[in-house]
């Protein structure tokens, strides 16, 4: 029986725009962004920021050497965000609904500025929910300094949550996300949201 609902966030609870992303790294005047930044795993400081090796401000400090900008913390935080596109209202009220009967939890490779931006301009709003209304827990890349599809990730919230692999139905968009979850004995579907 499946009492737990785990659920990724990018292109599962929120969608992303990569290219928008890099666009806006570009006009800064980062021009290999493309090479750091991809929909699932990220390179460089962008992956350092995502497995909470490096702190916000060494996030922005290393951007601003690295590529010799003179540049605001939120001129970066705004192109990095720029990633993130929304999660629908309609998706917001189906979680609601769902957390109603199952615990609903995020699994995500994210960081920080991006789950604060999601957290506070993407739920809520008029006929949303907010993150607390729609799921028990979010755990983060950067908060657990592992990421997916590492089976670490997965038995550090089972551990925590205190449920069973078979008790979870987890949905992700990578398909090496869902085959490393499915190794654990976890129920996992590739899922994406709608364009």
């Amino acid at each position: 029986m499946i009492r737990n609902l785990i659920l990724d966030l990018g292109m599962v609870t929120v969608r992303l725009d990569m290219q928008r992303c890099i666009r806006a790294f570009r006009a800064l005047g980062i021009n290999d962004v493309d090479q750091q930044i991809t929909n699932c795993r990220q390179h460089g400081i962008f992956n350092g920021i995502e497995l909470g090796l490096v702190t916000i401000a060494d996030f922005h400090n290393h951007v601003r050497e690295h590529y010799q900008l003179a540049v605001t913390d939120e001129q970066i935080d705004e192109a990095w965000n720029a990633f993130i596109l929304d999660t629908p209202i309609a998706l917001q009220q189906q979680l609601y609904r769902l957390h109603q009967s199952f615990n609903t939890y995020i699994l995500s490779n994210t960081n920080q500025i991006h789950y604060d931006f999601w957290e506070q301009k993407c739920m809520g709003g008029e006929g949303g929910y907010t993150v607390a209304q729609c799921f028990n827990k979010c755990y983060l890349s950067n908060d657990l300094h592992l990421a997916k599809p590492d089976p670490a990730i997965y038995k550090a919230v089972l551990a925590d949550c205190g449920a069973k692999p078979e008790e979870c139905l987890y949905l992700d968009d990578n398909e090496a996300n869902v085959a490393a979850a499915r190794e654990l004995g976890w129920n996992a579907l590739v899922s994406a949201t709608p364009e």
